[in-house]
């Protein structure tokens, strides 16, 4: 993800991804301490030509660096996610949505990025939205977990990109569709 945005920040046409009145938000995928949110957020803003970046928090259950059972926790909270689990992390993120879409009013719009997990969540949090809601969203997903179209909620856009090498291409199949497409 961090390398496709940094691609995007040395591009001129990335300062008009913006328009005026649209936020730009993004979720995290697992193992993300609160300390990691930092960088991510910092180069996202630099890909959209220094705009303001607020970000919805997925909590990692890891404590450290090196906290496997916390990483292995994530991932099975990840799978509940995939299986339509909802959880406050999913309610937080319709809330940060809600808030982003006040935020920029009616005819406003919100770019939301998630990655991995984030994009489970995020499909999960569509299904709570309103379609007026959706219609003023759109959805940049990478490495998602989950795959979201316009097929699927009435977002205004959605792109999912996936890396080739993506190991999440070898357990959810509506990754390898979409990157094929």
């Amino acid at each position: 993800m961090l390398a496709v945005l940094l691609f995007l920040a040395g591009r001129s046409e990335a300062r008009r991804l913006i328009p005026r009145k649209t936020k730009l938000t993004w979720v995290n995928g697992i193992a993300h301490l609160p300390e990691h949110m930092t960088d991510p957020t910092f180069v996202i803003s630099t890909a959209f030509g220094n705009v303001d970046v607020d970000y919805c928090h997925n909590p990692s259950s890891m404590t450290s660096e090196s906290d496997y059972i916390g990483f292995v926790k994530d991932g099975i909270q990840a799978s509940t996610h995939q299986m339509g689990r909802i959880t406050p992390e999913v309610d937080s993120l319709v809330e940060h949505l809600r808030a982003a879409l006040a935020e920029v009013g009616k005819s406003g719009r919100v770019i939301h990025i998630a990655h991995s997990q984030g994009s489970v969540i995020t499909w999960l949090a569509a299904k709570r939205l309103e379609p007026r809601e959706c219609r003023r969203i759109e959805i940049i997903s990478f490495g998602g977990a989950a795959t979201i179209s316009t097929s699927e909620f009435p977002f205004a856009r959605c792109i999912n990109y996936y890396a080739v090498n993506d190991p999440i291409l070898n357990v959810v199949p509506s990754a390898v569709k979409a990157l094929k497409s």
